[in-house]
């Protein structure tokens, strides 16, 4: 939908400013017209009304006997007429939106200045005003009535034109008027002074410049009949009247010109421009109307008609866009639908090699993957030609095609993957057997000598082996098999955190706990094993090489908890959540993240026993990881009848170790340390003397422990139970010779 916003906004912006246009140039014929009548024609019958009585007040200051009293009085009413219309017209509120600021203060101006005329008409009547002042004081008030012609309204170039033409004839027309009353009074008085004559002249120059200014712009009829006027016998008349006035020869004396032929000669001609004035003043107001009507017809146009355009084209852009986001949701739903939930299973099925997948990635889409109308019941099909929109068309047949171009790929990765597990498998298995081989020759190396340096070099070698073979099961483990080592029967606890702390290289850090008479299941002892001593390698790597790595474990409502606990550097609250949510969820192998292999191994052998491995800080600065084993691999030591258990004849022993012998009744087992090995007592034969009965139970107790059972001597001990035999050895030999370094030495 957002795609369809930008059209439509900029189409209904463009219909906005078309209206906007239309509606402006409306109002503004619309202001035109207010201004004309209430602003321009007032002002017009004001001026015409002072030009008059500025003629007649003139003549009457010369003494004219040709003026009589009531027509004087009659033309002051008929100024009053117009000022109080002009008043009118000033104080209407409709001339606010017609007219600008400074025109409405021109027009309070004028009407405030009109109220002098009474006193000049009263120092007229008194004959206390010269008619040179009073010319002046007449003249004053209509210039202050042409400046508010200043402001036209009119979006008509040649309109307003011809508007202008009518300013330059009104103005012409106020000098001739000027010129009139000044040579009116002279006339009156019977002398026409220097001073006067050049305003005469001053003022025929000005209407001449402005008639003539006037006469370029006028065009077509109008331009003819002012030629007609100014060619005219009346015209002549006038002129020739004007140039007798304006000689140097008239100053000072009584003028050469008859003030009855300067009336009818003045009268003539301003009545004849005056014509042209109205005419040119009709035309422009019939073609302003012509105008307003054409800007309504615009504005109807462009609002009512391009309304109508614009909601249709909305109507149209929001069918179009629904249609374009109903199939684009549908098309976004099968792709998120393929994406989420079929790729994934392509990828598991490819991986396991079941076949066909073509036929999963094609079909059609579930009810949850419906983003919209009926499309999107067909939006994971492989059907092409469903969607209307021809676009959206196009990318459902890309998609189909990529689809099946991802399967492809999948498959061939699949394949790949399952060859390069092969491979890896393979490469596994030989490093297994070479490396059990190897633990069974340092076995047999380790009971032939009886140099305790070399046996403890002997067993360093073995404890690399064992690292390696268990490195070499992670291998196999992370290809999805078996780690090829099994028991048949269940094995302590406590034996399978034995075992893992002797397959890591720093076994000698390893402090295990006695956890009580719980065993393990056989099938889960091997991956329980290998799962712990990853536990204990990560605890001794990432913490210093002179703490204990505390590994201890009990029982618990759902089954055996194991902890392996360091006091290393601690992860980071972050990091530690990533770690438990990887072992959380057993991902697939990161080739990229090579750091993590032994938890990507830990994450599969939790996940492949469910056994619930969880890190956690340890209040030693560290990190404690708790493996949490199910109720379903825990077993329990057999009872005897009466409800008591056998005692620790080791019949859990290592799978592969030799069978354990008969206990002996007379010599009581030594007690067992904290972290010593499980050992069988020899079979009970005839009474013979004990070796080293007097010593330490710890010496005793390895001395003990060379000793082969006999009955044994022909079986072999599996690698696990050499080991725990060897360890044994190796903390005998240290704790006598920290004895021996206790006591100074010999």
């Amino acid at each position: 939908m957002l795609l369809l916003v930008p059209p439509v906004t900029a189409l209904v912006v463009l219909w906005g400013v078309a209206a906007t246009t239309s509606l402006q140039d409306s109002l503004r014929q619309a202001r035109a017209q207010t201004f004309t009548t209430k602003v321009l024609e007032p002002t017009d019958q004001v001026i015409a009304a002072l030009q008059d009585e500025r003629r007649m007040s003139l003549s009457a200051l010369g003494d004219d006997a040709t003026i009589g009293r009531a027509g004087f009085e009659a033309q002051r009413e008929a100024t009053d007429r117009a000022d109080a219309a002009f008043r009118a017209s000033a104080e209407d509120e409709e001339i606010r939106g017609a007219t600008r600021p400074v025109t409405r203060q021109r027009m309070t101006r004028f009407a405030d200045a009109l109220g002098g005329l009474e006193p000049l008409r009263a120092e007229i009547d008194d004959r206390s005003l010269g008619r040179a002042e009073a010319m002046a004081r007449y003249t004053e008030y209509i210039e202050m009535a042409t400046e508010i012609y200043d402001e036209v309204h009119s979006l008509d170039p040649d309109l307003v034109r011809q508007n202008r033409v009518l300013r330059t004839l009104e103005n012409a027309r106020e000098n001739l008027s000027r010129e009139d009353a000044l040579v009116t009074g002279a006339l009156a008085a019977g002398r026409l002074s220097e001073e006067e004559r050049l305003q005469l002249v001053e003022f025929a120059g000005a209407h001449r410049f402005l008639y003539g200014d006037a006469a370029r712009e006028l065009q077509g009829s109008y331009r003819v009949r002012y030629e007609q006027i100014v060619s005219g016998p009346e015209f002549r008349r006038f002129d020739e009247l004007q140039n007798r006035l304006m000689q140097r020869d008239s100053a000072g004396g009584r003028p050469g010109v008859d003030i009855g032929a300067w009336h009818t000669a003045t009268e003539a001609v301003d009545a004849q421009l005056a014509a042209l004035s109205s005419e040119i003043r009709k035309e422009n107001t019939r073609r302003a109307g012509n105008e307003a009507n054409a800007v309504l017809l615009r504005l109807a146009l462009t609002g009512g008609l391009g309304l109508l355009a614009v909601i249709a084209a909305i109507l149209f852009a929001v069918r179009a866009g629904r249609r374009l986001i109903v199939e684009s949701r549908a098309m976004a739903a099968a792709v998120d639908e393929f994406a989420q939930q079929r790729l994934p299973l392509i990828n598991e099925r490819a991986r396991r090699g079941e076949e066909p997948l073509e036929e999963l990635a094609a079909g059609d889409a579930p009810d949850g993957g419906r983003a919209g109308g009926r499309a999107g019941e067909r939006g994971g099909g492989r059907d092409s030609g469903r969607f209307r929109v021809t676009e959206v068309d196009q990318i459902d047949r890309a998609f189909a095609q990529t689809k099946r171009a991802v399967v492809r790929a999948a498959e061939n990765e699949a394949r790949a993957n399952r060859r390069l597990n092969e491979i890896f498998v393979t490469l596994a298995r030989r490093n297994q057997s070479l490396l059990q081989r190897l633990l069974r020759m340092l076995e047999t190396m380790q009971r032939d000598t009886e140099d305790p340096d070399e046996l403890e070099r002997l067993f360093e070698l073995d404890a690399l082996a064992t690292r390696m073979r268990r490195h070499a099961e992670g291998l196999v483990i992370l290809s999805g098999r078996p780690s090829g080592r099994t028991w048949a029967d269940p094995v302590r606890m406590v034996d399978v955190a034995r075992a893992a702390a002797s397959e890591v290289e720093d076994y000698t850090r390893v402090e295990v706990v006695p956890m009580g008479r719980a065993a393990l299941l056989g099938p889960a002892v091997a991956d329980t094993i290998h799962l712990i001593a990853e536990l204990i390698e990560n605890a001794a790597v990432f913490s210093p090489p002179n703490t204990t790595i505390r590994v201890t474990g009990q029982e618990v409502a759902h089954g055996f908890v194991m902890e392996v606990e360091d006091r290393g550097l601690g992860i980071a609250p972050d990091m530690l959540a990533e770690l438990n949510r990887l072992l959380a969820t057993a991902p697939e192998l990161d080739l990229d993240d090579s750091a993590r292999l032994g938890l990507f191994v830990v994450a599969r052998l939790s996940a492949r026993h469910g056994i619930k491995v969880t890190l956690r800080a340890s209040p030693y600065g560290g990190i404690t990881a708790i493996a949490l084993i199910p109720r379903e691999l825990v077993a329990r030591p057999p009872e005897r009848p009466g409800g008591h258990e056998v005692t620790d004849t080791g019949e859990w022993a290592v799978a592969g170790a030799a069978p354990p012998a008969p206990p002996v009744p007379s010599a009581p087992q030594p007690p067992s340390g904290d972290h010593l090995a499980l050992v069988t007592p020899p079979p009970a034969d005839l009474p013979v003397r004990r070796r080293q009965t007097h010593m330490a139970p710890q010496l005793r107790r390895t001395a003990e422990t060379r000793e082969e059972p006999s009955g044994t001597g022909g079986e072999e001990r599996s690698p696990e139970a050499a080991r725990d035999f060897m360890s044994t050895v190796q903390r005998g030999w240290r704790r006598g010779r920290a004895a021996d370094a206790g006591d100074g030495g010999p």
